[in-house]
Parts: structure tokens; sequence; C-alpha cells
């Protein structure tokens, strides 16, 4: 008689106050739900997260503690508590937590220790899109190595910030890249438009608005009907007139004044309901983030759309475009327009870069591809050879 292997149990730990759903949720409720759903019938996933209503939840099991959830949000309000706020919010998970065999923890390395230190003894994964651990001494990264089962980051550029400093680290440490939904995001030709170049992301500092809008500018001098979408807010789902917000729009109001020009600002935009089109209907996309971006998952979308990506050397970026799109420093302001001015003008390169990146992203970065790579993780560390024991 045959029999199946017990179906691994897997608790998923969404960090902090990021909401469980497609429009309020950022990049790891969206790759928590892309990838688990594709794998309830592997696997018994139960995501645990900050109150969400139901009407806005992503459609897996999913469970908060509101009660929990307002003793945190009441610590963080006083000043000499506010750094409790996370051990105090896992601990009121702890009990719901202890059955399952593995613990998937977003972005959160200090919680390894805790949950260990609070006697969980499942399998935990530590999985990150940002860089928590680059400042971290080779003996803190040897601590975590003794804790935790594997870590996983979504580039090599992300591994190299600090598995080089810890051999312990180094190996449990895996590159499991983020992905796209390629039913939702694919190319729409027949929406293209001619001269739209489109930004999507949080309107702060680190994502390089003010630096496109300069480039803009220049774009202008050789094509004056040059069209510049920007769209995002400062939070998910939020969105405060910071003073950065204001020199943005101040620089908007004198392109308008000087050069004409057009510049829409889209607002926040359902990544499912609305994004895809914008970036069908986009003939350039832009990503000029300033800072180390990790990965960059707005660059992959734009691919799947067959949309050609100018975005910036930095970080993970290149990793996810190689050679499928126009890396620029996007502070070198002359080079940046001159990227884009280059684009808008050639449909044929524009045709080519579209094509190759659209392929490149269906080989690498589809989510049924990014599922199947997460299960051969899990199944490997909740495997015989795994070196602790349920």
């Amino acid at each position: 008689m045959d029999h199946k292997p017990t179906v691994p149990s897997v608790a998923v730990l969404i960090p902090d106050r990021v909401k469980f759903s497609a429009y309020y949720g950022g990049a790891l409720a969206r790759w928590t739900y892309e990838v688990y759903k594709r794998l309830e019938k592997d696997l018994q996933v139960t995501v645990f997260g900050f109150p969400t209503r139901k009407e806005d939840l992503y459609p897996l099991p999913y469970i908060s503690n509101w009660v929990g959830a307002h003793v945190c949000e009441a610590i963080a309000r006083a000043p000499l508590l506010r750094q409790y706020q996370h051990q105090v919010w896992l601990r009121s998970l702890l009990k719901r937590l202890r059955p399952f065999s593995l613990v998937h923890i977003h972005n959160r390395p200090a919680w390894v220790s805790w949950l260990r230190d609070y006697g969980y003894q499942g399998r935990i994964v530590l999985h990150l899109q940002n860089d928590h651990l680059g400042h971290w001494t080779a003996e803190m990264l040897d601590g975590l190595a003794s804790a935790v089962d594997r870590v996983v980051v979504c580039s090599t550029y992300l591994r190299e910030q600090f598995a080089p400093k810890s051999a312990s680290i180094a190996g449990k440490a895996s590159v499991i890249f983020n992905g796209v939904n390629t039913r939702l995001f694919n190319p729409r030709e027949e929406l293209r438009e001619p001269k739209t170049i489109f930004f999507v992301g949080k309107v702060i500092p680190d994502k390089g608005v003010l630096q496109l809008v300069q480039a803009y500018r220049e774009v202008l001098k050789a094509d004056p009907d040059a069209k510049l979408v920007i769209a995002g807010a400062t939070g998910f789902g939020t969105h405060e007139e910071t003073p950065y917000v204001r020199q943005v729009r101040e620089l908007v109001e004198s392109i308008h004044r000087h050069h004409g020009g057009q510049i829409e600002f889209a607002g926040y935009l359902h990544h499912d309901r609305e994004l895809p089109g914008w970036f069908q209907r986009a003939t350039v996309f832009s990503c000029p983030s300033l800072f180390q971006e990790p990965f960059g998952l707005v660059n992959a979308e734009a691919m799947a759309c067959a949309t050609p990506v100018v975005a910036t050397n930095r970080g993970g970026v290149p990793e996810v475009l190689a050679e499928t799109g126009v890396l620029v420093d996007p502070e070198d302001t002359a080079s940046f327009s001159a990227s884009l001015s280059r684009l808008l003008a050639s449909p044929d390169e524009r045709r080519r870069i579209g094509r190759a990146g659209y392929e490149r992203c269906r080989r690498l970065f589809d989510w049924d591809v990014i599922a199947q790579a997460w299960l051969s993780l899990l199944e490997e560390t909740c495997g015989p050879k795994s070196t602790r024991l349920l």
C-alpha cells in the first residue's frame, strides 16, 4: 500500500504593519500569495500578519491577532518601549505557531533567534528582500546560521552583502528570484502609446523620481511630444504631501511653465486590476532608484509586457535585466535623458529590447517557475537530510 509523505505545514510571517492585500499590501504580501497559492496542493499554508479587512484579503488562510496588534500599536507610541513591539507581536502568535513544521519569516532576521528562545523547534526559513544582514558581523552571522535552516534572498547582489563574511551562513544561503504573474502582465501591442515614459513606485527620494523628472526635462529638448506618467504614492494605498513630493511637484510646474511637456500623476494603482494596463501602454518604463535596489520587481513586470526598460545600474537590477534593458546612472542626467530619448526615437530598438526582456521574464521570473523553486527548497529543508528533526 502506497503512503504519501506527510505534507509540511508552513506558517508565513509577514512583518510589521504590512497588510495581506493586493491593494494595501506590498511586495512581501504579493510574493506570499503568488507563490503559496500555486502550492496549495503540496503544502498546508497559513499566513500570519497585521489585521486586514476580510474583503481586502488575498484568498489564502490568514490569521491575525487583533489584540496583539493593538498592544503593539500602543507600545510603538511609547519611546522607551517601542523597541519591544516585535517581540510582543511574535510572542502573541507563539501558541499558534508551535504546531507548524516550518516557519517562513519575511525580512526579519532577529525573529529567528527570538523564535528559538521562545522554544520553537521546527524548521525556520529566513527570506530577505532587503539588505538586513550587510551590517552584521561574522560572529552574528555564525549565530544566525546555528538557529536558521535556510536563508533565501532575491538576488545574488543581496547574498554577497553578507555571505562572504561567514562560511556557516553562506552554506545555508540560496537565491530565488522574485516573480511576475504573466497571466496579468503580458504584451498588448495594440495598446502601446508612441511616446510615453512610465514610472511606478513609492514617491520617495530613494526611488529617484526627482532625477527622472530632471531627465524628462532634457528629453523634451529632443522630443517635445514626449509624455511622462508618474504612478505611485508615499505608501501602500496612502499618500502624504511630504517635502519631497512638494519638491517634485514644484519641478513639474516649472517644466510646464518653461518647456511645456505632459506630466501626469496617476496616483496609487491597484496592482492586479490597473497596473498591467499602464505597462502595456507605456513606450518605455524607467526605474531610476538611487539606492542599491535588491531586485526591482517593477522592472520584471515591465519586461513581462515587452516594454523596454531604462533602469538604475545599482544593486540587483543588472541581474534582472542582464542584456535585455538599458542600465544608467540615474544621477547622470545627460546620460539618463539620452538613453530615454534614444529609445523614444527608435521603434526597432524598442521592439528588440522589449522582446528580449519578455523572453527572459517568461524563462526566469514567471511565478510558476518561482513557486517550483520554492517548493524544491522547502522539500530539501524538511527532508531527511535536514539538520533539524521535527
